[in-house]
């Protein structure tokens, strides 16, 4: 079994659709022309999956995987995802409006998808470990009044996974999901980091990162910990191997 990841799909069917059957001219989806490079981004992620992934491999998705703003819509594009092949781990991202509860999200996830918030699943030997996270204090968008306390609380569900999933697997590798990345150029350390070193985190995949954001993303190991940015155009559409 192989362990691959993308993040930020931002699928919007309005209905259900095939793999191939998809026409713009029936008003099927949001387009993303607007963004360059993203035009029917759908059709490369598919024919990159298909190439890459077979059905006993998994695929990590860190959040933003649909534009829906209720679950009956997100609906949609999670039976897109499903008729891709492997089993899909999921988690939240800024964009995942359609998010209530987990309960209510795993009641109608296809049987090859899973969906992980503030805990964690076992995936081959590691132990995945999820939540969204959210921006740094040195961001120049950060509110103190407005973004401490989303911060403070998902560095604490953060802590959490990690602590249940070290507490019931102390021997496993740990790979954790983020969708806002623990680290940029312009913030070199943060809560977010910390709690992954406490724990020793082997593997952080995030997203969130798009276009001329790409530049402020840290690859490589940092502190002894892989950090990978898996947005999926960062990625050109394709699924990043990560294990």
């Amino acid at each position: 079994m192989r362990i691959f990841a993308i993040a930020d799909l931002h699928l919007s069917f309005n209905k259900d659709v095939t793999l191939y059957d998809i026409d713009a001219e029936k008003d099927q989806y949001k387009p993303m022309d607007v963004f360059c490079g993203w035009e029917r981004h759908f059709d490369k992620i598919r024919d990159n999956w298909l190439q890459s992934v077979s059905e006993n491999d998994t695929v990590l998705i860190p959040g933003d995987i649909s534009w829906a703003m209720k679950l009956e819509q997100a609906v949609h594009d999670f039976r897109w995802i499903h008729q891709l092949p492997g089993r899909k781990v999921m988690s939240p991202g800024n964009h995942c409006y359609y998010v209530t509860t987990k309960k209510k999200i795993r009641s109608v996830l296809p049987e090859s998808m899973e969906w992980i918030d503030g805990d964690y699943t076992l995936v081959g030997d590691y132990v995945v470990v999820a939540t969204r996270g959210w921006i740094l204090p040195q961001d120049a968008d950060w509110d103190e009044t407005y973004d401490r306390k989303i911060h403070d609380r998902q560095v604490g569900r953060l802590n959490l996974a990690l602590e249940s999933a070290r507490k019931d697997h102390p021997e496993r590798p740990v790979i954790a999901m983020l969708h806002y990345p623990p680290l940029t150029t312009y913030a070199p350390d943060s809560d977010f980091f910390h709690v992954l070193k406490q724990y020793d985190v082997e593997l952080c995949l995030y997203g969130h990162l798009h276009g001329n954001a790409h530049r402020t993303a840290i690859n490589g190991e940092v502190d002894g910990i892989e950090l990978r940015l898996v947005s999926c155009d960062y990625l050109n559409f394709n699924l990043l191997r990560v294990r």
